[in-house]
């Protein structure tokens, strides 16, 4: 049959499985469905290499087991859905970008990695957020490493477009996303605090790495200053310790930084600086 009608019926077998393990309460039914979920593309493929039909796939099959992680806590789902993802995107992404043939898919490698980051987010926090049930390390694990996953995937990706111009700017857009919905949940004082606690260290980190990134010597410096500066008031409003804690190991970055820039500007420098201002 064709692809696309065969495309259809993987779906439908997906939808029906998940219905299945929820309405029998069976995790063996939901790993059955979830391995032969992705096995299937591999089974009706032409071998025309279209990775949109392939992603796509795997996107509703992932959101498939969105629904079924939001009704049961069944972290075995998780785990299996998210190496067999990362492993299908991550040899996708190497194979294709290993040669130089232009033009590369950018913007699709990008956003199929910004929906894979988004659905995992959501695959292993929904449940605990619905239940009002603590995380254990394991979740959180799961989490920060799809973070610095997606992190990974889009600098490689980024590093192609414009000499990585853009690399700065998705940095902070990933900070700002985790800081969102930090400050959603640290609302809602029945969510787990060290979900909260976990989300603001990855707000801080990829602010604190944009800098670097995006921004060249004294700037970093300043960036630097300022952030720590402003994690210090945001700790004395909100009571949160992790934010002094991060205001400190600013200000140590912040003057290593500049050091450095005192000892460039006063130990090349041929001419005479001026007394202020300078």
């Amino acid at each position: 049959m064709p692809q696309s009608i065969a495309f259809v019926i993987m779906v439908l077998i997906t939808v029906f499985s998940v219905g299945l393990s929820i309405i029998y309460d069976r995790k063996e039914l939901a790993i059955l469905a979830i391995i032969g979920g992705f096995a299937s593309p591999f089974m009706v493929s032409t071998g025309s290499g279209n990775y949109q039909v392939l992603f796509s796939y795997i996107a509703i099959l992932n959101i498939g087991m969105i629904v079924l992680s939001y009704f049961k806590r069944w972290n075995a789902i998780n785990v299996i859905s998210f190496v067999f993802t990362i492993i299908l995107y991550a040899g996708w992404l190497i194979k294709t970008f290993n040669y130089d043939e232009e033009p590369l898919p950018y913007i699709g490698a990008l956003v199929f990695a910004t929906v894979f980051y988004l659905l995992f987010f959501a695959m292993n926090i929904v449940n605990n957020i619905k239940e009002n049930k603590s995380f254990v390390m394991f979740q959180l694990s799961i989490l920060v490493s799809n973070t610095f996953l997606y992190y990974s995937a889009g600098m490689f990706i980024l590093k192609g477009i414009h000499g990585g111009l853009y690399q700065g700017l998705f940095t902070i857009l990933i900070a700002a996303f985790n800081f969102i919905f930090a400050y959603l949940l640290y609302r809602n004082k029945k969510v787990d605090s060290n979900l909260v606690y976990l989300l603001i260290g990855l707000v801080l980190t990829f602010v604190t790495l944009s800098a670097p990134i995006q921004l060249e010597g004294n700037y970093i410096t300043l960036f630097w200053s300022a952030e720590a500066v402003l994690l210090l008031w945001l700790s004395q409003k909100s009571g949160i310790k992790l934010m002094k804690v991060g205001s400190l190991i600013i200000t140590v970055l912040m003057v290593i930084s500049l050091l450095l820039d005192w000892s460039k500007a006063y130990s090349t420098y041929d001419g005479i600086l001026p007394l202020f201002i300078n």
